[in-house]
């Protein structure tokens, strides 16, 4: 098969899986805290990766603009682990859709400077993004107080509790890329 037609195929299957956790699937994701912290922005931002893979192979993008991305991924990111915008997507669901392309935009952008920046660079953000989600999950588990008035406390401790692993095993694939890394310079 050409490789047009496999981009062509590729797109077309993450434009059909972004409208399924957008519309129909997503009075489901937002039903719990888990569901929609952990599956669906998640999915939005993995589904962005796969579309930049692809797509955005052979464009360069200048250093300036590599940080700017990086930083616009981070902000990004805290700014959907806030409770009032946890809560107005829960309550909104056009809101939430802005959230769903903007993780879409994150990650297709992100993959593109991921790919070209230098190794120091990737290696900070990578652990930047694994503290951050790690001391998101020590925050939801720590206070006894609900922080998303849409969900629950239950929810709320069980999300803490899955996002204090996700951020180890993210800071454990970026500990475990770092010395791989240096052990080919080596």
């Amino acid at each position: 098969m050409p490789a047009k037609a496999i981009n062509i195929i590729l797109n077309l299957a993450v434009f059909v899986l972004a409208w399924v956790i957008s519309f129909p699937m997503n009075e489901w994701f937002s039903a719990t805290m888990p569901r929609h912290q952990l599956l669906q922005l998640p999915a939005m931002l993995l589904l962005g990766i796969i579309a930049g893979l692809r797509s955005l192979k052979h464009i360069t993008i200048s250093f300036p603009w590599d940080i700017a991305i990086l930083i616009f991924i981070m902000a990004s990111l805290v700014f959907w682990m806030l409770p009032r915008s946890i809560d107005a997507a829960v309550i909104y669901p056009a809101f939430n859709r802005v959230m769903h392309l903007n993780m879409l935009a994150a990650g297709f952008l992100g993959i593109t400077v991921i790919r070209q920046t230098i190794f120091e660079i990737k290696i900070a953000f990578m652990a930047m993004v694994s503290v951050m989600v790690f001391v998101a999950g020590i925050t939801l588990i720590t206070f006894n107080i609900l922080l998303c008035s849409s969900f629950n406390i239950d929810q709320q401790k069980e999300t803490g509790f899955r996002l204090i692993i996700a951020g180890i095993v993210f800071a454990t694939g970026t500990l475990f890329t770092f010395f791989r890394s240096l052990g080919k310079k080596i």
